[in-house]
């Protein structure tokens, strides 16, 4: 929603939807019920966290409010990846003046501490707690073995991670369980397998869209073999949305849309009676097969 980030003169190949447009989709999704917004320091240098600030003045305790430090932009224009200890409350004070407030909800490693940083880091996030600068903290990762050490040092609250019907990662839901972390999941759709979008041609990806380096057309139109799983009434985009919310330790899905039109349809995804179980099996069963072809 920040428009694009460059890299050593590399485009990411996100276009700009326009600040004003933005702003005003954020206000009507609140509008709709939809309450919660994950962001970063690092998405688009900063302007990604303006536009939501601006989007949410006046109704800042109606949003369950998160972003994420440790990927950064260089004076240089070059990519940044520090999480330690040092950087952390300088990260959350530039977060808390560009979203324009004292609080944040949920406050995430974007990039992988080191394991001898957890324990020190931990210690500055629960300070930043207690002086009610932050209500959570935790990491966006799926790195199985970090998790289970930060577990052990009890440094994760909430977890974001992907998790699709193409790759469900489970033993990350069991850990996210078995320790009761607020779960935040990204990456529903799969890199845009499963929105539907793409069941008989394939996108077109832009000259300086990274996306074109890794994935081919006939990767997407593939998954037109789900067409006839699916639920009466229900668009592919809707069954992944609806495959996360139905785990136990569901909380959120981070959907990444860029348009309205998507959250509305997500929102119904929300308000359907859960998957039957004999349906997910078989789904998962069959994105697998898809991805092996």
């Amino acid at each position: 929603m920040g428009g694009p980030l460059s890299f050593d003169g590399k485009p990411d190949g996100h276009p700009d939807p326009g600040k004003d447009t933005v702003i005003r989709m954020i206000r009507e999704l609140g509008d709709l019920g939809v309450n919660a917004i994950d962001t970063a320091e690092q998405y688009s240098n900063g302007e990604s966290e303006r536009r939501v600030g601006e989007a949410i003045r006046g109704r800042r305790d109606e949003w369950v409010l998160s972003t994420k430090f440790g990927y950064r932009v260089s004076p240089q224009n070059s990519r940044e990846d520090d999480a330690s200890p040092e950087t952390i409350l300088r990260s959350l004070e530039g977060s808390l003046r560009r979203l324009n407030c004292d609080t944040i909800d949920v406050f995430l490693y974007h990039c992988p501490p080191k394991l001898k940083d957890i324990v020190p880091a931990r210690e500055i996030l629960e300070k930043a707690k207690e002086q009610g600068k932050i209500r959570s903290y935790g990491i966006s990762t799926n790195d199985l073995e970090l998790l289970k050490e930060m577990a052990q040092e009890g440094s994760v609250e909430v977890l974001q991670f992907a998790s699709n019907l193409c790759d469900p990662h489970d033993k990350i839901w069991d850990l996210a369980t078995q320790n009761n972390w607020g779960t935040q999941v990204r990456g529903v759709m799969a890199h845009g397998f499963l929105s539907g979008k793409y069941l008989e041609s394939g996108p077109k990806f832009a000259a300086d869209d990274h996306r074109r380096l890794h994935f081919k057309a006939e990767q997407y139109t593939r998954f037109s073999a789900l067409q006839d799983l699916l639920p009466e009434g229900m668009s592919l985009a809707q069954v992944a949305i609806r495959w996360a919310l139905d785990h136990d330790q569901a909380n959120t899905v981070c959907m990444g849309a860029k348009n309205l039109q998507d959250y509305q349809s997500a929102i119904d995804a929300a308000e359907r009676e859960p998957l039957s179980s004999e349906l997910t099996k078989v789904l998962v069963a069959k994105a697998a097969e898809i991805l092996s072809q």
